[in-house]
């Protein structure tokens, strides 16, 4: 796993495994990455990667110019591989250890959900946030009035939906 782009491309990132983590391959994060090129410039972009996992959609972002990403997850383990792979690189950014739920507020630009497969999560957070262009991450078909686009990659979809 490494960064696609921007001003640390190719920076290796630690992974970590886990029943409820799942790093996104390479191959969907960079073409996630090409279709967000489409609908936004990287540059100042507010981000919250919610199931943050790795980490590796919010520091792909702020390699590509991001002003800020908060990364949220559950799970010591993810949290602290999470820390451990911004390092001393970056300072625009901010790790919780909250409740999906909990950690929703505040005014960002992109909203990352890449929650546990088998569960709702995603669902319920796309119901709760207000604005912004949500990226998920399932592996199941998903219907939703405000789907702009989507992709399947093997058993990934990736759904972009915009909220006013």
């Amino acid at each position: 796993m490494r960064i696609i782009a921007g001003s640390h491309r190719g920076k290796k990132l630690v992974e970590y495994y886990a029943p409820k983590t799942r790093p996104t391959t390479d191959r969907v994060k960079e073409n996630v990455f090409n279709l967000l090129a489409n609908y936004v410039d990287f540059n100042g972009l507010r981000v919250l990667d919610l199931f943050a996992g790795t980490g590796a959609y919010g520091i792909e972002c702020l390699s590509r110019g991001a002003s800020f990403v908060h990364f949220n997850d559950t799970d010591s383990m993810a949290i602290s591989v999470i820390k451990k792979n911004l390092g001393q690189i970056w300072q625009n950014y901010r790790v919780t250890k909250k409740d999906y739920l909990n950690a929703i507020g505040g005014d960002y630009d992109v909203i990352f959900l890449d929650p546990p497969y088998a569960s709702d999560y995603g669902e319920k957070a796309i119901d709760v946030i207000q604005s912004g262009l949500i990226v998920f991450e399932t592996d199941h078909e998903f219907e939703h009035a405000q789907i702009i686009d989507s992709r399947r990659y093997g058993r990934t979809w990736i759904y972009l939906i915009k909220k006013p």
